[in-house]
């Protein structure tokens, strides 16, 4: 397995189990290697397993999320792309948020930096298209912060719901939430 590969099946046993809920022996388990093979990939363990998925998840938000909102383009549609994206990401509200899985308990401390940089660098994008778009800086950035309030939380009641019409519906009006409060 490559490392692709496996940092994408890392990801989705943290989404499922959360940082704290897997152990080496489910990733090796799910991953079909031995202890020694994932060591010989993580030297520094599962919290290594971890920031690696975390430094994944961040090349993935900046570049489908971020980039495309600070390309050219319409405000609105830029935001439409990134809805898009996003409902795409956690397939339509079934997958969980990899940031709660390692930002809960006693997974908070190591990561919690890495987390909060990513979400600032999009809240930040978000509220410079909210800013493009003519609001100030003060309520584009409490926009941004609702609408990742707003998929956030979407997620976690679409989950235990099991109603996922209610993520794709907060995806979908992800720009009116911007952009018109």
């Amino acid at each position: 397995m490559d490392k692709t590969a496996l940092i994408n099946e890392l990801l989705e046993l943290f989404r499922q189990q959360g940082y704290e809920g897997v152990s080496i022996g489910e990733v090796s388990k799910a991953t079909g290697l031995g202890k020694s093979s994932l060591y010989h990939h993580f030297p520094g363990g599962k919290e290594e397993m971890a920031r690696e998925v975390l430094g994944h998840i961040d090349s993935a938000v900046r570049e489908h999320f971020i980039a495309p909102l600070k390309a050219e383009g319409q405000p609105e549609l830029k935001l439409a792309a990134m809805a898009k994206t996003i409902e795409d990401f956690y397939d339509g509200g079934r997958k969980g948020c990899i940031v709660e899985g390692l930002t809960l308990g006693a997974a908070s401390a190591p990561f919690q930096e890495l987390v909060q940089q990513s979400l600032e660098a999009w809240i930040e994008a978000i509220a410079g298209v909210a800013v493009e778009n003519g609001l100030n800086k003060k309520l584009a950035r409490e926009r941004a912060e609702n609408a990742l309030i707003a998929i956030e939380g979407s997620l976690i009641v679409s989950r235990a719901l099991r109603d996922y019409q209610i993520f794709k519906r907060v995806a979908r009006n992800l720009p009116m939430l911007i952009l018109k409060g």
